[in-house]
């Protein structure tokens, strides 16, 4: 029965894992989906590079990659980060969050 039972809870260790790890992808696409809207807005309202990737970073929570682009009348912006399993031995997964939005035109001023 010792055999087994090792057998059993190794299945049901690396079903958790496996679980664990797809919450995990998850959570991080809608982190960098976010990201990638904050960076977006701050695009359209005129903000440098560089802040928008710092706004992005911070909304992402950890290191990430972040891409401005501008497709006619629409701004876009791809955040990608990397994404540990946690299963060991695992490879770490690429997951990337784009967000476009209309670029403003002019400043309202009062």
């Amino acid at each position: 029965m010792t055999a087994e039972l090792a057998v059993a809870l190794l299945g049901v260790v690396t079903l958790l894992g496996g679980l664990f790890s797809v919450g995990t992808v998850a959570l991080e696409q809608v982190r960098v989906t976010d990201a990638a809207r904050v960076g977006a807005r701050a695009v359209a309202r005129g903000e440098p590079a560089t802040t928008v990737a710092a706004l992005s970073e911070r909304a992402a929570g950890r290191p990430v990659t972040v891409a401005v682009g501008a497709d006619g009348d629409l701004v876009r912006v791809t955040v990608t980060g990397r994404v540990r399993l946690a299963l060991p031995g695992a490879p770490s997964l690429e997951v990337t969050g784009t967000a476009s939005v209309p670029a403003e035109q002019t400043a309202v001023t009062r």
